[in-house]
Formats: structure tokens, C-alpha cells, sequence
């Protein structure tokens, strides 16, 4: 049942109910002097050097983030906003918000990495300092009492440092993707949604009723497959505390899921009238393809429980007791307003289903994309940084998975540790493994000194914890993973994009400039969609395991040119003589069936120091 407001109410207890979030108070924890804005400032600034500097410095990645920029290129290109295009053709895979934010974003900052990556970035800060609010005014509560005046409970802080400091948060919060706009729009539906099984009867529709418009835009931004999960979480959450029922009622369905189709609904039926095939693409193939594992990176059953981590390191090592935490004590269903251990407690299982809730569904699906766990970042940080604050303060009751957290926090350094010795000693058999991959492997020392700041981070906080400075735990390891980040996103991520993506860049933008509109432009080996984009033309699709089509594509009595690999283009020198080639960087090569006028053969553009090493093709 959910608790029934009191009889008679004291003017502090009256200025509680007068909003839908829950009054907090400020409590002793590992810090016990900030104020209202300054830890919002603090997270602002902490997010503004993880997600926007250095943003455009690199090329598109190119699976998701050259499809939706390319889509919202194609979309300004013929004028045509309310359907994306991929290479010439529609594009129904996925909802339309994320093309838009795109494609707005480019008509500000022109057709930039810049302008493809900002949605992301600032949906990624939006979403720290949601779960920075919500858990700041859940966590910490208390019944009938005023919070001081600016003043907020930790826990939200180590929410939100929690969040933004994670791998995969950054890498998603960093690349031009449908994730991000999701969860800003669910993530407080989610909130308000609980919240609304907590407040006074008569404010519970100041909860729900905004959540329903939010539900909406989370559907433009990705569908029923990501929203689903969240919602069965909550589902999950209120059939355990016995709250369904009345929920149910008093939760205002009827007008709730009229706001939540008047947002969503209208594109989708513009949409399915334009495009006849898009319910079937979308609501059928995409989703059921994806099940099934036939569109997407497929894994083990236990392949997100990698994901969560490595994307969630190193917090997911304390995921185990902060569960446990979470899980001390039954609900309250008894009448009247309740305790705030309760409360606290209630919404620290209601984070637990909607963590559990997203890993295990993702879990039991074919295609297992790390990105996905991304709406369960949320309330885990919060699982996370709530247990934290206890343990810090000795109210946790949970020593012996704290002690299998730190087991696992320093078995994991250990492995960081021998990785760091190898990145750095980088021996001739793992040099060779990593350039059969990725090409040319020269990304020099970057990655040495990301892995051993999250090892001293983890042998620091392990160290710490050991000789009982609780306190100092939380920051040791923020202090190393921001420092890792940063190398990450600052120094790997730039020169890696030197050997890998850069390249194609270059040869796809000087296809595009120079060759006739008629003249087809074929990708073999060399990551089509990204070539689409940075060439601004429709590309020929080779594939990447049969050269007899490059063979055949270049056969062509018509000029053709193609872009490849090294491998690729000295295979062409055997099987057709006739290839010319254009140019060369790193390890890929422009090459036609015709000589350019333009260019000379093998001294088109002088070449990257990579073929002067190699002796030419």
C-alpha cells in the first residue's frame, strides 16, 4: 500500500508536502562542508573536461556514430526532416530524435565531429546532474523536516562523480549516439515515476504527469527496445513492495499514456504513412534482429556482466555490497509517513530492480553491444555511492561483500598492473597481434599511463581501506580513474585516431572533391560509413571478405574508384594490373580503374611516412 498522508501536519511537515521531491537533510559523511551550487558547479566543470574538450578532435567512429550523422546530414541536404537517409537510401532503423538534435546541432556549428558529438555530450552532463538532484533529495531524507537552505546530502555528489567517472559513460557521452538522449529523457521519468509512489495523495500527480511527456521523448529517441527494460525495473520494484495496485490507480494512466503518445505517436504515424515499410523495419527486423543477434556484436549469456565491469569499473567492483546494502531491510507498507530509513531504503531497491532489471533483459538478447547497459549507469552509481557514504560513516552492516569488493578491486589492479608492464614493454608477438587488426600500432606511451593510474588508483584505495582511512577510499579512486580519463580522451583516443581513422578520413574527403558525380566511389576493407560521410556521396559496398568484388567493381568498362587497404590494393597488382593507384595514407590506399589527369601514378599526394617505410606497395 502506499503510505497515506498524516491527519495533521506541522507547518514544517506541510512545507514538505508542498513539492513532489522528498525534503533532505544535511548528514556527516566522508566530506561534511559544501553548500547547494558548489557540488552542481563541481560536477559541471568535472563534466565539461570529460565530454567537450577534445571533442571534434578525432574522425567518426564508423558504425553508430556515422550513421546518425550521416543521417542528419542527408536529412538537411534534401530538405527533408522527418525521415533519415543513409547513403541515398531511407534509413528506418531507428526513431528520429537523435537526427534532429544532430541535425540542429550542425546547422549551429556547421557539418562538423564537433557538431555530430555534441548531443551526446551534453545529454551526458544532463544526466550527472539529474542523478546528482534526485538522489540528493532521496537519499538522506527525513520525515517532517526542513532541509537547510542550500544545503544537500553527500550521496548525491558521489552519485554523480560516480557516473561521469566511468569508461563507458565517457566513450558513450563522447560519440554521436541514440544512448544519451534516451536516458536524459528516462532516467527522471524513472525517478518521478517512484517518487510518485512516495508523495502526499494529493501531490502524486505532480510526479507522475511530468514523467509521462519524458516517457514520450524517450521513445523518439530509441524505441520500446530501450525503454522497455527501465519500465519492467519499475514494474519489478512495485509488485515486491506491494505497491502495484495502488499505484496503478492512483498513478493517472488514462491521461498519462494520452502525454506520453501525444509526443511520440505523431512521427511515428507520419512516419509509417510516408514509409510503408518503416513499422515493419523497425518495430520487426530491427528488434527482433537484434533478439536474435543477427544485427549486432552477439556474446555469451554472461557477456554484459563483462561489460558492466569494464564500462563500470571501478565502481562495479562495490556493486556487490552496495546491493547488499541496498537489500538489509523489507519495505514499509504499513500506513502513514514513513521513516526516512525507509524511504531511503525503498528508493535504494527501487534502484536495484531498475539496475538488475536493464543488465538481466540486455542479458537474455542475442546482440550484446556494451552501450546497452548504459540506462542501468544511473542507478548504479547511485547504488554505489549511497554504500559508500554508509560504509564511510560505519552504517553499512555489510562486511563481507565490502570485503569481496576490495578483494576484487585488488585482483583487478593487479591485472591493470601486468597490462600497463606489457603496453609498455609492447613485445614483438603482441606488437604484431595488434597490428594485424588495427593497423599500424604507434600510440606510444598513452596507453601505459592510463592503465597505471587506475591501478595506483586501485592499489591506493585497497591501501587506504586497509589501514582503516575509509574517508580517503572514494577520492584515491576518483582521483586515479579521472586521471586515466583524461589520458584516455586527451592522448590514446587522438593518437589512435592517427593510425586508424584519420587516414580514411583524408582519402574520403579528396574522393569527394575530385571525382565526377557520376563516377562510382567503392569501399572494400576501409569502413564504408564513415567514407559516406566525409566524402559526401553515395559509396559502392564491397564488403570486407570477398575481393573478387573489388576485382569485379574495378573490371568495370566505366571509370571506378575504390578505396582500401595495403593488403587489399597489392592482392589488385596481381589480379588487375591495370589499377591504378591514386594515393596513399597509413594503411589505406585510393585506387581506379583509370588514370586522373590530376594525379601521377604513385605520386599523387606525397605519401605518410608509414608507406616511406614500407617500400611503396
Amino acid at each position: 500500500m502506499v503510505p497515506a498522508a498524516p491527519s495533521a501536519q506541522s507547518p514544517e511537515e506541510t512545507a514538505v508536502g508542498q513539492a513532489c521531491s522528498l525534503p533532505a537533510t544535511p548528514q556527516d559523511g566522508i566530506l561534511r562542508h559544501h553548500s547547494g551550487w558548489l557540488f552542481p558547479l563541481a560536477l559541471l566543470a568535472l563534466c565539461s573536461l570529460l565530454f567537450f574538450w577534445r571533442l571534434g578532435l578525432t574522425p567518426l567512429e564508423d558504425f553508430d556514430e556515422a550513421y546518425y550523422a550521416e543521417g542528419a546530414r542527408e536529412m538537411l541536404q534534401r530538405g527533408d526532416l522527418g525521415t533519415p537517409y543513409y547513403n541515398g537510401q531511407p534509413f528506418l532503423l531507428k526513431p528520429i530524435l537523435v537526427y534532429w538534435l544532430i541535425a540542429g546541432a550542425f546547422q549551429l556549428f556547421g557539418v562538423t565531429e564537433f557538431a555530430a558529438r555534441w548531443e551526446s555530450a551534453f545529454f551526458a552532463t544532463v544526466i550527472v546532474l539529474e542523478t546528482y538532484w534526485f538522489s540528493a533529495r532521496l537519499l538522506g531524507a527525513r520525515a517532517g523536516r526542513r532541509p537547510s537552505p542550500g544545503r544537500r546530502p553527500l550521496p548525491g555528489l558521489l552519485a554523480g562523480i560516480a557516473l561521469a567517472l566511468c569508461y563507458l559513460w565517457v566513450d558513450t557521452g563522447r560519440e554521436a549516439m541514440i544512448d544519451m538522449p534516451l536516458i536524459a529523457a528516462l532516467a527522471p521519468a524513472m525517478f518521478l515515476l517512484f517518487m510518485g509512489t512516495q508523495a502526499p495523495p494529493e501531490r502524486k500527480w505532480r510526479c507522475y504527469l511530468p514523467a509521462y511527456p519524458l516517457l514520450g521523448l524517450a521513445l523518439l529517441a530509441k524505441g520500446p527496445a530501450g525503454t522497455f527494460p527501465s519500465l519492467a525495473g519499475l514494474l519489478g520494484y512495485l509488485i515486491w513492495s506491494r505497491r502495484l495496485g495502488a499505484t496503478l490507480r492512483e498513478a493517472r494512466l488514462l491521461p498519462g499514456v494520452l502525454l506520453t503518445l501525444s509526443v511520440a505517436a505523431p512521427w511515428y504515424v507520419y512516419e509509417s504513412i510516408k514509409q510503408p515499410a518503416f513499422l515493419h523495419t523497425f518495430l520487426v527486423r530491427e528488434h527482433f534482429g537484434h533478439l536474435q543477434g543477427q544485427l549486432a556484436r552477439t556474446d555469451a549469456w554472461w557477456g554484459h556482466l563483462k561489460n558492466l565491469a569494464l564500462g563500470f569499473f571501478p565502481w562495479a567492483m562495490f556493486l556487490p555490497p552496495a546491493l547488499v546494502h541496498a537489500s538489509r531491510a523489507d519495505p514499509q507498507p504499513a500506513p502513514g509517513p514513513q521513516p526516512a530509513p525507509g524511504r531511503e531504503r525503498d528508493f535504494l531497491k527501487f534502484c536495484a530492480w531498475w539496475a538488475t532489471a536493464v543488465v538481466v533483459l540486455f542479458s537474455l538478447a542475442g546482440a550484446k553491444l556494451p552501450h546497452y547497459l548504459a540506462p542501468a549507469f544511473p542507478p548504479a552509481a547511485i547504488l554505489v555511492a549511497a554504500w559508500f557514504d554508509a560504509w564511510a560513516r560505519g552504517t553499512s552492516h555489510t562486511r563481507a561483500s565490502h570485503g569481496l569488493g576490495f578483494a576484487l578491486l585488488g585482483v583487478t589492479g593487479l591485472l591493470i598492473a601486468a597490462l600497463a608492464v606489457l603496453a609498455a614493454l609492447m613485445p614483438p608477438a603482441l606488437r604484431d597481434r595488434i597490428a594485424s587488426q588495427f593497423g599500424a600500432w604507434t600510440p606510444g606511451l598513452s596507453p601505459v599511463v592510463v592503465l597505471a593510474a587506475l591501478a595506483a588508483g586501485s592499489f591506493a584505495a585497497v591501501a587506504s581501506a586497509l589501514a582503516g582511512r575509509r574517508q580517503a577510499v572514494f577520492p584515491l579512486l576518483a582521483a586515479g580513474t579521472l586521471i586515466a580519463l583524461i589520458a584516455y580522451v586527451g592522448w590514446f583516443r587522438p593518437r589512435l585516431a592517427l593510425i586508424q581513422s584519420a587516414p580514411r578520413k583524408e582519402l574520403a574527403q579528396l574522393a569527394g572533391a575530385v571525382l565526377p558525380a557520376d563516377e562510382p566511389l567503392g569501399v572494400y576493407k576501409a569502413k564504408r560509413n564513415a567514407t559516406i560521410f566525409y566524402a559526401r556521396r553515395p559509396i559502392v559496398d564491397l564488403g570486407e571478405w570477398e575481393p573478387e568484388k573489388l576485382v569485379a567493381f574495378l573490371s568495370s568498362p566505366s571509370p571506378a574508384t575504390a578505396l582500401t587497404d595495403v593488403q587489399s590494393a597489392r592482392l589488385l597488382e596481381e589480379k588487375a594490373p591495370w589499377v591504378q593507384l591514386w594515393t596513399r595514407r597509413g594503411s589505406f590506399v585510393l585506387v581506379s580503374n583509370h588514370p586522373l589527369g590530376i594525379f601521377e601514378r604513385r605520386r599523387a599526394v606525397p605519401r605518410s611516412a608509414e608507406a616511406d617505410r614500407d617500400g611503396g606497395l
